[in-house]
C-alpha cells in the first residue's frame, strides 16, 4: 500500500467563477509565417540537424550496454557517467524539441527522426528489464545518492515521451512511460520515510511530468503520484497566504509549473489555483521579481520582493527560469483568460526566449545579464549541453503554441506573430497577416467553408495606450476595449473578411522595483537596449522629478535611424548619445547596455580608452561548453567594468592555467600612447602579483615588445605603461607569479586599457 496513496486533489466544491476554460491550438494546426519568429525556429532547426538523434541516443544506449556505433557523444553535462553531470537531460529535451517542431511544421522528416529515437529508447527500456529506462543506472535514486539531481533528469525523459506521444502522435511513447511510471511508482514507495529528504534534491518537474501524463491515462494513480511531489508546508501554503517564499529559482519555478498544470487540468481547483496566481503575482505581476524582460533570477536564486537593483550584472535571469514561467502564465491564462497574463507572456517571449538565441549560430543563454557594456552569455549546443541549451531547443519549437486560443463560442488572438490557424470544427482558417513589431500593425483574413457566426477577440495590450484600432473590411469599428483586456467582434464570418489593427508603440521607462533611478527603456513590448558600449558606463544625465527633462518626453526624444529597422538615437542631458535597438536583435559578441542609472549630474569621465568594447581574441577560447560562467569570456576584459563589489562578475577568469593571454582588435592601426591593465580585487586580496609582458602587431601575427615585467613581485591595483607606437593589436599575456610557492596559477583579469586619441568610428 503506498505511504502516499491517500492524498486527494483539494477540489472547489462551489461552481467556477471563471468562465469557460480556453483551449489552445494544437501546434499541427498553426503555421508561422515570414518573420522573426519563423527565422529563429529555422536557426534552432538547423542546431537540431546538428545534433541529431544519433548523438542523443548516445548516454542511454550507453547505460543500456547497447552499440552505440560511430556517434560521439555530446559533452559537458550531456556526457555519458562519470565525465558528464547529467547524462540524459539535455537529450530528452531534444526530444521534445523534435517533437513540437515536426507538429509546428508539419515536417515527415522530423516525424520520422522522432519515430526513430522513441523505438531505439524502447530497446534500451527492453535491456534494462522492461520498466526502467534513464541514461543512468538505478543506482543514481537512492535516497543516499541522487547527486546527479536524477528525478529532475527523470523528469525531462518523461515530458520528452509524452511531447512525442502529444505532438507526433507516437503510440509507443506512452506505452514506454506508462511502464517506466510503474517503475517510478514502486520506486517512490519504496522511499518510505525517506521521501521527504528526497524532495530536499533538485528533482525539477516531476508533479507536473504525472499530472501531464494523468491528463492522458486518466489513471488516478497518476494523479496521486504528481500531489506526493509537492511540498504544501514548505511553500505552497505559503503562496496560498499570499507570501513570499524563495529558493534555487528554477527549482521553485518547475515545481510551481506542476501546480498550474494541476489547477489547469483537473476538475476546479481553488487551492491550486490561488497559490498558482499568487505566486506569479509575487514574482512576475505587483510583486515586482521580474527585469523588463520579463526574467528573474540572481545567480540562479529567486530573488525577493522588490529586491532587484544593482544585480542586473551578477549572472542574472537564468534562462530555464523564463521557459518555466511561460508555463505558468499559459496555464494561469488558459484557466483565467485575463489579458495580464498575455502582456507578461509577450514580454518575456519577445526579450528573454526570442533573446535567448544567437540569431547566427543558434548558440542558447545560461544567463542573460542587462547591466552597462555586457555581452549575452551564449553557449553552444554541442559541447554547451547546459540546462538552458535544453529548454532553449524547446524554446523556437512551441512559438506557435500561444498565438491563439479557443472556447466553444469564439477565438482569441493573442500575439501579434504572423501566422496561420486552422479550426476544422469552425471550418475556419485564420491568417495573420504582420511584420509587427517592425511595423506597428497586423492584419487578419478570413477563410471559412461557409458562414460562421463567432466572436473574435483581439488583445488591446497592455502597453498600447492610445491609437488602438480596428477596422472590419475597411470600415472602422466602435469597440471600446481598454489597454489590458480584449476588443471582442461579434460577426458572422464568411471568406475573404478583413480584419485591420493598428497597434501605436511608444516608448516608455521600466524602472527596477526598488531603484527608481535605475531603469530600461521599453518599446511596445520591446525591451530597448543600448548598442555597443560607452565609457559612461550605463550613466545617463536626467532628473526623473523634472516634468520638463528629457526622460518625461520619450517618444520625443527617441528619433528611428532611417532605413534601420527599430534602431534609435537620443542625445542624454549631458549631449551624449545612446543608441538603441531591441534586445532581441543583440547576437554573439555584441556589447549592449540593458540597464541605466540615471544622475543628475555626470561622475564619469571619457579616459580615451580606445579598447572599450572592441573585438578580443585569447588564448582560452570563449565558453563554448568546458567553461562554467558567463565572465570567462575575454571581452569582460575590455567592457569598462571593474572593482567594487561586482568585479566577480565582470572579470576575466580563462578556464586554464598561466600563461594565458589576450589580444585586442583595434580595427585598424592606432596610435597608442599607453596601456593599462587592472588585477581582480580578489587577487589584489590575496596578494597575487602576475609576471606578464605587452605586445603589439599590425597583422597579428609578428609582435614586438611594448611593455612588461616577466619577475614582477609588486602587488598593485593596476600597471600602467605610457609609450606611443602604432597599432592595430595589442596583446596582454600573464605569466606565472613568482609569488605563488606552486605556479602556475589559474589568472583573472580586471580589465585591459588601451589609451589614444579617439577615431570617427569610436563615436558611432
Amino acid at each position: 500500500m503506498s505511504n502516499y496513496r491517500h492524498l486527494l486533489p483539494l477540489f472547489c466544491l462551489t461552481s467556477c467563477l471563471l468562465g469557460q476554460p480556453l483551449q489552445p491550438f494544437p501546434l499541427s494546426q498553426v503555421r508561422l509565417g515570414e518573420g522573426i519568429f519563423k527565422d529563429s525556429m529555422e536557426v534552432n532547426r538547423r542546431v537540431l540537424d546538428e545534433i541529431g538523434v544519433e548523438r542523443a541516443l548516445y548516454c542511454f544506449r550507453f547505460n543500456a550496454k547497447l552499440p552505440t556505433g560511430d556517434a560521439k557523444p555530446l559533452e559537458s553535462w550531456a556526457s555519458p557517467e562519470p565525465g558528464g553531470a547529467f547524462p540524459g537531460f539535455y537529450e530528452s529535451h531534444y526530444l521534445s524539441a523534435i517533437s513540437l517542431m515536426s507538429a509546428q511544421t508539419g515536417d515527415v522528416k522530423l516525424r520520422e527522426r522522432v519515430n526513430y529515437m522513441v523505438a531505439e529508447l524502447g530497446k534500451c527500456q527492453q535491456a534494462l528489464g522492461g520498466t526502467y529506462l534513464f541514461a543512468s543506472p538505478q543506482e543514481e535514486f537512492e535516497a543516499k545518492r541522487l547527486d546527479g539531481v536524477a528525478w529532475y533528469r527523470m523528469h525531462k525523459l518523461m515530458e520528452g515521451l509524452l511531447a512525442a506521444n502529444h505532438h507526433a502522435g507516437n503510440a509507443q511513447a506512452l506505452d514506454i512511460l506508462n511502464k517506466l511510471a510503474a517503475w517510478i511508482d514502486t520506486r517512490m514507495q519504496n522511499y518510505g520515510d525517506q521521501f521527504e529528504a528526497v524532495k530536499k534534491v533538485e528533482y525539477g518537474g516531476m508533479t507536473e511530468a504525472l499530472e501531464n501524463l494523468y491528463s492522458v491515462t486518466h489513471n488516478p494513480r497518476h494523479h496521486a503520484m504528481a500531489l506526493a511531489w509537492e511540498q504544501r508546508e514548505l511553500m505552497l501554503d505559503r503562496f496560498y497566504k499570499h507570501e513570499d517564499f524563495c529558493e534555487h529559482a528554477n527549482t521553485l519555478l518547475a515545481k510551481m509549473v506542476g501546480a498550474a498544470r494541476i489547477a489547469e487540468i483537473g476538475a476546479p481547483d481553488e487551492y491550486h489555483r490561488v497559490v498558482s496566481e499568487n505566486f506569479w503575482d509575487l514574482v512576475a505581476g505587483s510583486g515586482q521579481k521580474t527585469y523588463a524582460t520579463g526574467g528573474t533570477s540572481v545567480h540562479e536564486g529567486m530573488p525577493g520582493v522588490r529586491a532587484l537593483a544593482n544585480t542586473q550584472s551578477r549572472m542574472a535571469q537564468e534562462t530555464c527560469v523564463s521557459y518555466n514561467l511561460l508555463k505558468v502564465t499559459r496555464s494561469l491564462f488558459h484557466l483565467t483568460g485575463e489579458a495580464k497574463y498575455m502582456d507578461y507572456y509577450e514580454r518575456c517571449l519577445y526579450n528573454a526566449i526570442l533573446g535567448s538565441q544567437d540569431p547566427q549560430t543558434g548558440w542558447k543563454t545560461y544567463y542573460q545579464p542587462l547591466n552597462a557594456n555586457t555581452l549575452k552569455d551564449f553557449r553552444s549546443n554541442l559541447t554547451g549541453c547546459y540546462c538552458c541549451n535544453g529548454t532553449g531547443l524547446e524554446n523556437p519549437s512551441q512559438y506557435g503554441s500561444t498565438i491563439y486560443s479557443h472556447d466553444d463560442t469564439g477565438l482569441r488572438v493573442n500575439l501579434f506573430i504572423a501566422s496561420t490557424v486552422e479550426w476544422p470544427d469552425k471550418g475556419l482558417q485564420l491568417k495573420q497577416i504582420t511584420r509587427f513589431p517592425a511595423e506597428p500593425s497586423t492584419a487578419l483574413v478570413v477563410q471559412a467553408k461557409q458562414p460562421v457566426a463567432l466572436d473574435i477577440a483581439i488583445r488591446v495590450p497592455a502597453w498600447c495606450s492610445k491609437g488602438f484600432a480596428i477596422a472590419v473590411n475597411g470600415a472602422v469599428q466602435n469597440i471600446v476595449a481598454k489597454p489590458g483586456s480584449y476588443a471582442v467582434i461579434k460577426r458572422t464570418w464568411k471568406s475573404g473578411d478583413r480584419i485591420d489593427c493598428k497597434l501605436p508603440m511608444e516608448f516608455a521607462k521600466y524602472p527596477m522595483p526598488d531603484k527608481k533611478t535605475q531603469l530600461a527603456f521599453m518599446y511596445g513590448p520591446l525591451v530597448m537596449v543600448g548598442d555597443g558600449a560607452r565609457p559612461w558606463l550605463g550613466e545617463l544625465v536626467g532628473d526623473l522629478d523634472d516634468p520638463n527633462s528629457w526622460l518625461s518626453k520619450l517618444d520625443t526624444w527617441f528619433t528611428p535611424v532611417k532605413s534601420t529597422s527599430l534602431v534609435f538615437t537620443a542625445l542624454d542631458g549631458a549631449g551624449r548619445e545612446l543608441r538603441v535597438k531591441p534586445y532581441y536583435q543583440i547576437g554573439g559578441g555584441q556589447f549592449f547596455t540593458g540597464y541605466w542609472d540615471i544622475v543628475k549630474s555626470s561622475i564619469l569621465k571619457d579616459d580615451h580608452n580606445i579598447a572599450l568594447g572592441k573585438p578580443t581574441q585569447c588564448s582560452c577560447p570563449d565558453p563554448s561548453g568546458v567553461n562554467v560562467e558567463c565572465f570567462m569570456r575575454s571581452g569582460k576584459a575590455v567592457d569598462g567594468q571593474y572593482g567594487g563589489d561586482d568585479d566577480w562578475y565582470v572579470k576575466w577568469f580563462p578556464n586554464g592555467m598561466t600563461p594565458q593571454w589576450i589580444t585586442v582588435d583595434l580595427g585598424e592601426p592606432r596610435a597608442i600612447t599607453g596601456i593599462e591593465w587592472f588585477l581582480t580585487s580578489e587577487d589584489i586580496k590575496d596578494k597575487v602579483a602576475y609576471c606578464y609582458k605587452v605586445e603589439s602587431s599590425n597583422d597579428n601575427k609578428t609582435w614586438q615588445n611594448y611593455a612588461g615585467n616577466p619577475a614582477n613581485t609588486i602587488v598593485a591595483k593596476s600597471y600602467p605603461h605610457q609609450k606611443a607606437v602604432t597599432a592595430r593589436y595589442m596583446k596582454l599575456t600573464l605569466l606565472p607569479p613568482v609569488t605563488v610557492k606552486d605556479p602556475p596559477t589559474r589568472p583573472k583579469l580586471a580589465e585591459f586599457k588601451i589609451f589614444g586619441p579617439a577615431a570617427r568610428t569610436d563615436k558611432e
